[in-house]
């Protein structure tokens, strides 16, 4: 069977298809699952580049979707035939987080998703939402799931609120949608102009290119009537903090989540 491999970090000319064992049949409390569909997020780009450490030789990607092909001895959550996805977190299954790193995160600390087939333990997986593709379903583990826990269960979204949201990526995407659902105002950045007309029609209330307008928080609080939007999904980082800073409201929600201009600054 293949398997997408990392050669070691420093690059995407460093992956490469191999040739890996078959798994086998799932021992006690595991799943065989035959993968269907996966999705890249950053995350996965970070871990190829060097940017997140890694071990060499490490099966890629953390997202992804398939079906259950057996299941070992106790296990009773998922049956043969179920469509499911991939957990980011597989170990952290309630409370708090349970690892303040990536050591136990699929195509990181641990072996991904990118391979013909998987056994590993059951809470690897999860069954996917009915009436969802494969492709679909690969999508959401890392980037829906990030921006319903940095706005719902961390923020407390709620209809009314505004949400500043950067960039159009996964993460931001999926807040997107998440924010016109549920009632808020949301604002959208990005440098690609054709993007934030894409952003709009998913329903982006405003729109700014930060590229265009270098005192964008300064903008985007003009938009609140100088209060300060509710939320704001930071995914830039040190670069784009002083900015996220200054459209917030007193008392409003930041959601740290992405480097994307770094891991360090004031």
């Amino acid at each position: 069977m293949k398997a997408m491999k990392l050669a070691r970090p420093g690059g995407l000319e460093r992956l490469h298809l191999a040739d890996i064992p078959d798994p086998g049949a799932p021992g006690p409390g595991e799943v065989r699952v035959r993968m269907h569909a996966l999705s890249l997020n950053y995350h996965d780009y970070a871990v190829a580049a060097g940017a997140i450490p890694t071990a060499d030789g490490r099966i890629m990607m953390s997202d992804g979707a398939g079906v259950v092909e057996a299941v070992g001895d106790g296990v009773s959550c998922l049956q043969t035939g179920d469509a499911v996805m991939s957990c980011f977190f597989p170990y952290w299954h309630d409370g708090p987080p349970p690892d303040g790193n990536f050591s136990r995160v699929p195509g990181d600390g641990i072996d991904g998703v990118a391979r013909d087939a998987i056994v590993a333990p059951w809470h690897w997986f999860t069954r996917a939402p009915r009436g969802w593709g494969h492709t679909e379903s690969a999508t959401l583990p890392c980037a829906a799931l990030t921006a319903w826990r940095a706005l719902v269960v961390e923020g407390g979204l709620k209809a009314g609120d505004s949400v500043l949201i950067l960039g159009t990526g996964g993460v931001a995407v999926f807040a997107l949608q998440f924010a016109k659902m549920m009632g808020a105002t949301a604002i959208v950045t990005s440098s690609s102009d054709a993007k934030l007309e894409r952003a709009r029609a998913l329903g982006a209330d405003h729109t700014v290119n930060y590229k265009a307008d270098a005192n964008w928080g300064k903008s985007v609080r003009k938009w609140t009537g100088d209060r300060g939007v509710d939320h704001v999904l930071e995914i830039g980082g040190p670069g784009t903090l002083p900015q996220s800073i200054a459209a917030c409201r007193i008392g409003g929600h930041i959601a740290l989540i992405g480097i994307l201009t770094g891991s360090k600054g004031e």
